[in-house]
């Protein structure tokens, strides 16, 4: 026979679970749910959901409160489960989010992964950890609390915040007076505190935490030591934000880092709009677009700027955009007595925190003209040595003072170089300044020069000597060869022009004409028009200011070669003949060959064939005394084509096959491409179309990189006419397609002639 009083008690407990199951199938048949669907709706399997009901598994508050909110049952089963417990009290349920920003935009990407670690990781057994970092006034504060304000009505504990000032001014927060506030908001007296040591209270708010999870928001830490007393147990979340990498904190946790970068143009241009007015904004589309880009698409700065605009209403959008362009006014607007809206204040806080020397290389990288540099630029601008500039950089990208990219170059924004500039002018002596601007002149024109004349060996001899070098180390490309060299141009051009530009040094006067004028081989092989252009303009102005023969004759040559190309022949022409001149009385042959060279092909175009013949044989005698053998090959292929249009085919065809074998003996594709291009139109022109048609795939087979597109789409316009005269017209109209794509990508003149054509061939394709 059963004990009365177990009878009772058992019963007793039976009653209200029966209650507690009773009440969730009224609830589920109210809203015609099967009890699988409720499971899954509460993200449990039907298994646990059935054993909870029997009485076979806990009443875990988290668990009945995603029960609760599943069924929409307002609490009714979070009440019942607590009579269970034995828990009549008012449950203290603390949401303590601060004001969630009026205009959040964007952060899509950033809040499914959120979302994606809530789900992957919320098991109940689990903590979720997500630690969101970023620069200054990326968003990190207002992205967290907007998240936590969607999610933390599923959580029964509601939501603890904290700012623990780990970068900010002053002492930062102290983690146990942080974890005191949390207890008392969770209901614990303040008796109860006093009486309880650290351990103690620690347990205890993991204890509530654990029956009651809760979203605890930890913004601002400096580290996981600061953090590690206030992160929660098993069920609840943990959400971090931090200016600084937390390596830390992420490998105790295993949580998930999302990285927060500045708003995209379009989403900046958005929060703009809605500040600033929309109407307004729409009608300075362009310039709205600047403001925003010299704000760094920051969400505080576009608040700030577009606040700046309410205010003053006689200001215009092209006002502001000139005064954010201004590296003497660009950080006035982000001034201001409020700490919370002066970029100097905040930023201080990060770079105070800094070593010494990660806090000079920042400083330099504020001296140096470009917002993205390469580790070697940044050693010679500090002068430093490869290893120190590295472990600065690391530690600068750790605080998010620059951007690491994935070619191992580094962005700074131009806010924070404009910051650092201040600093530099601070903490740096002028003529230290002035000696880095020097330095990165004279390095830049060095590494330049030996990555041309990697691209093209023995291009020219070298204007650069030991003394002018000043002892500054170019990189070399001896081991990287015509690829590396290739790399390094693509990316330091438009900054090397920059640094060229903005030069204030008397001392090395050439090496303002010389670096821009380096470029040329770089330029005939990618045939990037407009930078030539302006390098062409900007090394000539600088020669004839330093008044160099040498200077003014090469700058000559390159603008010649340029207007040339894009069209402007007779000015071209008339460069290129008085550069011709200028370097046979400086006696210098080896440029004289190659201005021959581009001149004959200038002649070409012009259809005096007779003079570019003499011309290209004078380059050919040039570049033979002068032992530049790749100047020997690109040379007979133009004397093949000059030789063919004047009837003479068989000395046409020797020098075609001639510059074939020579430009096999290079490294370099671009010479074969072209070698297999000329012997592909001399074939044409003589009705062999079959054998012209394998040359023109053995150029394209060496003109895939993404510089020579150019040459690709010269090479498949070849092709497409070939199929067309055999007749393969379907294929031809695919081939001319093809190239209209590059050359509209490269806004090319000659796309509107391949439009023409296309629109021939399918007419014929259409005809019966």
């Amino acid at each position: 026979m059963r004990h009365p009083a177990r009878l009772d008690a058992r019963g007793g407990a039976m009653r209200t679970i029966d209650s507690f199951a009773a009440a969730v199938h009224r609830k589920r048949r109210e809203r015609g749910l099967t009890l699988g669907e409720v499971a899954t709706m509460a993200g449990y399997s039907a298994s646990y959901l059935s054993k909870l009901l029997h009485g076979h598994r806990t009443l875990l508050p988290a668990v009945v409160h995603d029960l609760d909110a599943a069924l929409a049952a307002d609490g009714e089963l979070d009440k019942i489960a607590a009579d269970q417990r034995g828990d009549s009290r008012a449950v203290t349920r603390p949401v303590q989010l601060p004001p969630a920003a009026p205009d959040f935009v964007g952060r899509e990407e950033q809040l499914q992964a959120m979302d994606h670690a809530l789900v992957t990781q919320g098991r109940p057994d689990a903590t979720v950890t997500i630690v969101i970092e970023g620069g200054f006034w990326t968003g990190k504060t207002a992205l967290a609390v907007h998240w936590a304000s969607v999610i933390q009505a599923r959580f029964p504990g509601g939501c603890l915040f904290a700012d623990l000032r780990g970068l900010a001014p002053g002492a930062p927060a102290d983690p146990e007076e942080i974890l005191d506030g949390f207890l008392v908001a969770l209901g614990v007296s303040a008796a109860e505190l006093g009486t309880s040591s650290l351990p103690t209270r620690i347990a205890r708010y993991r204890s509530l935490l654990a029956q009651r999870p809760a979203v605890v928001i930890l913004d601002n830490v400096a580290d996981y030591r600061q953090a590690e007393w206030l992160l929660p147990g098993a069920g609840s979340v943990a959400l971090a934000t931090s200016r600084e990498r937390q390596s830390g904190l992420l490998a105790r946790t295993g949580g998930t880092a999302i990285e927060l970068p500045p708003l995209a143009t379009e989403q900046a241009l958005e929060l703009l709009g809605r500040r600033a007015g929309e109407a307004r904004v729409r009608a300075s589309a362009a310039t709205a677009e600047l403001v925003v880009e010299r704000c760094g698409c920051l969400p505080m700065t576009v608040l700030i700027a577009a606040e700046h605009l309410q205010r003053h209403r006689e200001t215009s959008l092209d006002d502001l955009a000139r005064r954010l362009d201004s590296d003497k006014t660009r950080l006035d607007l982000f001034t201001s007595s409020d700490p919370a809206v002066n970029i100097h204040g905040v930023v201080d806080v990060s770079y105070l925190a800094l070593p010494a020397m990660a806090r000079r290389v920042f400083r330099y990288l504020g001296v140096g003209p470009a917002n993205v540099v390469g580790t070697e630029a940044v050693a010679v601008v500090a002068e430093l040595d490869l290893e120190r500039t590295r472990e600065a950089l690391r530690l600068l990208a750790e605080a998010h003072l620059v951007e690491p990219l994935a070619d191992g170059r580094y962005r700074i924004s131009p806010l924070l170089r404009a910051y650092a500039h201040q600093r530099a002018l601070v903490g740096e002596r002028l003529c230290e300044i002035e000696r880095a601007h020097d330095r990165a002149l004279r390095w830049y024109a060095a590494t330049a020069w030996n990555a041309n004349n990697t691209l093209i060996p023995s291009w020219a001899d070298s204007g650069i000597t030991p003394v002018n070098l000043a002892g500054v180390e170019p990189m070399s490309f001896k081991d990287g060869g015509f690829d590396a060299a290739m790399a390094w141009c693509e990316r330091e051009v438009p900054i090397a022009l920059q640094v060229a530009r903005s030069a204030r040094t008397y001392g090395a006067k050439d090496v303002l004409w010389l670096l821009p004028t380096v470029f040329l081989p770089y330029f005939v092989l990618t045939r990037s028009w407009n930078t030539w252009l302006v390098a062409a303009h900007d090394g000539l102005a600088a020669a004839r200011a330093a008044g160099s023969d040498a200077g003014i004759a090469r700058s000559l040559e390159a603008l010649g070669w340029v207007e040339h190309e894009l069209g402007r022949t007779d000015d071209g022409i008339a460069h290129l003949e008085e550069a011709l001149r200028r370097h046979d009385e400086l006696g210098d042959d080896r440029s004289r060959a190659w201005t021959a060279y581009g001149l004959g092909l200038a002649y070409v175009s012009r259809d005096q064939i007779v003079e570019a013949r003499e011309l290209h044989e004078l380059a050919d005698r040039l570049f033979t005394d002068s032992h530049v053998k790749i100047g020997l090959a690109v040379n007979r292929a133009a004397l093949a084509d000059v030789c063919d249009l004047l009837g003479d085919s068989e000395v046409a065809m020797k020098f075609a096959l001639d510059a074939l074998d020579r430009a096999q003996a290079f490294r370099s594709k671009a010479v074969l491409g072209i070698a297999h291009q000329r012997i592909g139109v001399l074939l044409t022109r003589r009705g062999r179309h079959r054998a012209a048609l394998k040359h023109f795939d053995d150029a394209l087979a060496v003109r895939g990189r993404s510089w020579q597109r150019w040459g690709a789409a010269e090479t498949l316009i070849s092709r497409a006419e070939v199929l067309h005269e055999l007749g393969q017209t379907a294929r031809a109209r695919d081939t001319y397609g093809v190239s209209l794509k590059i050359l509209d990508a490269l806004r090319d003149g000659r796309a509107a002639e391949v439009r023409t054509r296309l629109a021939s061939l399918d007419a014929v394709i259409a005809s019966p």
